[in-house]
């Protein structure tokens, strides 16, 4: 099990506002932000996920996270709530009977590219 991820976005006190609203539907919440690097954490399972800014400059590189939802509803609101916050449709809630016959997700790239995960297998 994973207790935190990092995940480097170019500006994450820019971006703090965008993986509120975009981690929301999942239990997330933003529980501290400093200039470089804002925690978002699920107290439902203890799980975090930490925005950093690349130091000295140094480019994003674009990551995959899949987060797990508890439900298609979560898995919807969180790709409508990525979308509105000016995310990228990287795929729209479905079925992808391709990963697992019982998965459901969908898929938003956030500015720097990244891209994000709600699923439920």
């Amino acid at each position: 099990m994973i207790d935190h991820i990092g995940l480097f976005v170019s500006d994450a006190a820019q971006y703090a506002d965008f993986y509120e609203k975009l981690l929301a539907p999942l239990g997330y919440v933003k529980k501290v932000a400093y200039p470089t690097a804002v925690c978002f954490a699920n107290d439902e399972d203890g799980d975090s996920v930490w925005l950093e800014s690349p130091k000295d400059g140094n480019p994003v590189v674009p990551s995959h996270v899949a987060f797990r939802a508890k439900d298609e509803d979560a898995v919807k609101a969180f790709h409508e709530a990525g979308l509105a916050s000016g995310g990228t449709d990287n795929g729209a809630p479905g079925p992808r009977p391709n990963y697992g016959p019982t998965y459901y997700a969908a898929f938003i790239h956030d500015p720097d590219g990244n891209n994000i995960e709600a699923m439920l297998s």
